[in-house]
């Protein structure tokens, strides 16, 4: 699978809330990272994905998802993510990017960038 394809059938998964597919698209290793020094800024392997995951599901009220891509570039593609979600009780309206590197057919790390 070339990674224009990957990168499509990953987005359409997250859009369609297709978990099972998406995350079969993850490599055994993966390494997830997020801006700041919290227990879930930097997890690596695909159990401590799967519990961040349990994590934002156990905390976050989704109220409105929308996404923009996936734009490839090399190894690489992006995805762009607007959210209306309570976590906490607070709510707020947030955009990030992600960046996902893909190793020998699998998603190898992702990574986020909040704002803009």
């Amino acid at each position: 699978m070339s990674i224009e394809q990957l990168a499509q059938e990953f987005f359409d998964a997250v859009k369609d809330d297709r978990t099972d597919d998406y995350q079969a698209m993850w490599s055994d290793d993966i390494e997830s990272r997020e801006p700041g020094d919290g227990p879930m800024s930097h997890v690596k392997g695909r159990e401590q994905l799967l519990e961040k995951h349990a994590w934002w599901n156990d905390n976050a009220e989704m109220h409105d998802f929308s996404m923009e891509g996936p734009y490839v570039v090399g190894d690489q593609f992006a995805i762009r993510f607007a959210m209306d979600v309570t976590m906490m009780g607070e709510r707020s309206q947030n955009s990030e990017t992600a960046v996902y590197s893909v190793k020998d057919g699998k998603i190898a790390e992702e990574r986020f960038f909040y704002g803009g």
